[in-house]
């Protein structure tokens, strides 16, 4: 069942992704999937472990993607429904899979494609764009976790010209 479960959030996140997105490639889709995948250990988490204590609470890590901070939360609810629903209500983001699939792939389209991983074929610019500049940069075993998972998705879509790792 659980197999079941991946494969249609992971055709959800191809679709929420191809329908605000123009030009995807299965390279973009694999460097995607494997950034929410891992963000949200394997589609299992959708709010950020221990958010509602951390001092941006309300606005902690919510959705695939794990959105954080009011100014996000703002820019995405304007972007997608045109008023500040999100602000009001953040835990809309992560009360449902669709939604939550939905606003990832906004923060994908928004703030991770204009980084120019995607377009430069560089994963780490794409990790960069997501969690910042951690210490150790590519290097770093998490960056390292995420470029493996990375790998095994652009393998299973076929993806002969695997991305570098390099912030």
């Amino acid at each position: 069942m659980a197999k079941i479960s991946i494969a249609i959030l992971t055709l959800l996140g191809v679709s929420c992704l191809c329908q605000v997105a123009t030009a995807v490639t299965s390279q973009e889709v694999a460097m995607f999937l494997a950034q929410v995948i891992y963000e949200s250990n394997g589609f299992y988490y959708r709010e950020e472990i221990g958010g509602a204590s951390k001092s941006y609470a309300p606005y902690y890590g919510r959705g695939y993607i794990q959105l954080t901070w009011k100014y996000n939360y703002q820019a995405a609810s304007r972007d997608i429904f045109n008023d500040d629903r999100l602000v009001r209500d953040p835990g809309m983001v992560s009360r449902d899979t669709t939604m939550s699939m939905r606003v990832s792939t906004w923060f994908w389209v928004k703030n991770v494609r204009p980084k120019g991983g995607v377009s430069k074929n560089n994963f780490g610019l794409t990790t960069r764009a997501i969690w910042g500049n951690p210490k150790g940069g590519s290097s770093n075993p998490v960056s390292i976790k995420r470029y493996e998972m990375y790998k095994q998705a652009a393998k299973v879509l076929g993806v002969t010209n695997v991305g570098i790792n390099r912030f």
